[in-house]
């Protein structure tokens, strides 16, 4: 891999970390 596609690559896994991240608040939020 080059640098440009294991950049990519780390941002899409940054993107999906986030993404997981909202859904464990919203479920959060949804217990009260």
């Amino acid at each position: 891999m080059n640098k440009g596609e294991l950049l990519r690559y780390h941002i899409s896994q940054f993107i999906t970390l986030l993404n997981d991240l909202k859904k464990v608040e919203v479920y959060i939020n949804d217990e009260d």
